[in-house]
């Protein structure tokens, strides 16, 4: 009872030193300035260090939103905000292995990390983490928060959110993406250094790609003949 009460209190404590939910639909997001020909082609894409352009949910393929789920967070469209399982693995592993590197972090506890607070891995931070997470649930809908969480992730190679991934690695947009290449970028938001396309560890990507097209067919967001032609498909960069 006693513990109960602590963990309540420091939860109301730290509610109060938190940004409100409400403002993150209203935030400003810096992006990246574009200058277009005539006919509306894209010539020239000028941005600091991060590029970035902020999407609709329809103006994404519905291949990356499934691949994102089927790997990021299988249950995203039924906790609410927070997964007590994936709490205690991470919990767990980190005790055992003396470390802080497992993850268990769902959709809308990456979003909060990488666009309301920071990555550093704190008791205080998680906490922070978790009460946001509960709070953005509760008030936005899950395909507001995949929304937002889909233009704020970062990709590597100075890409941030799916569009700008997909014209980074793909060259087109985000919504023509076809099974293979949203399983690839689905991929990269775990180690974007490291499992860049253009570095030395495309084996890597490739692996952790056909692992996301596991996941996709296993929880039935492709058939067997789409998990088959796009495991084999040869996707460029």
């Amino acid at each position: 009872a006693i513990g109960t009460a602590l963990v309540a209190l420091m939860f109301v404590y730290f509610s109060f030193t938190l940004p409100d939910p409400n403002t993150l639909l209203q935030r400003t997001v810096p992006e990246s300035t574009k200058i277009y020909d005539r006919n509306g082609e894209l010539l020239y894409e000028i941005h600091g260090e991060a590029k970035r352009t902020l999407v609709q949910l329809d103006a994404i393929s519905p291949f990356v939103k499934n691949a994102t789920v089927a790997v990021e967070d299988k249950d995203f469209y039924k906790h609410n905000g927070i997964s007590v399982r994936g709490i205690l693995r991470s919990v767990w592993v980190d005790v055992t292995s003396g470390s802080k590197q497992q993850g268990g972090s769902t959709i809308t506890q990456q979003f909060v990390k990488n666009a309301v607070l920071t990555n550093e891995k704190t008791f205080t931070r998680k906490i922070k983490e978790l009460i946001l997470s509960i709070e953005i649930e509760q008030k936005f809908s899950k395909d507001e928060i995949l929304k937002l969480y889909l233009n704020e992730i970062p990709y590597g190679s100075g890409a941030y959110g799916a569009e700008s991934a997909a014209r980074t690695f793909f060259g087109k947009s985000a919504k023509d993406l076809d099974i293979a290449e949203s399983a690839y970028l689905a991929a990269l938001p775990q180690a974007p250094t490291r499992y860049s396309p253009y570095g030395n560890h495309l084996d890597e990507l490739t692996a952790r790609k056909d692992l996301v097209l596991a996941r996709m067919h296993e929880y039935k967001y492709i058939n067997d003949e789409e998990y088959a032609t796009s495991t084999a498909e040869e996707v460029k960069f």
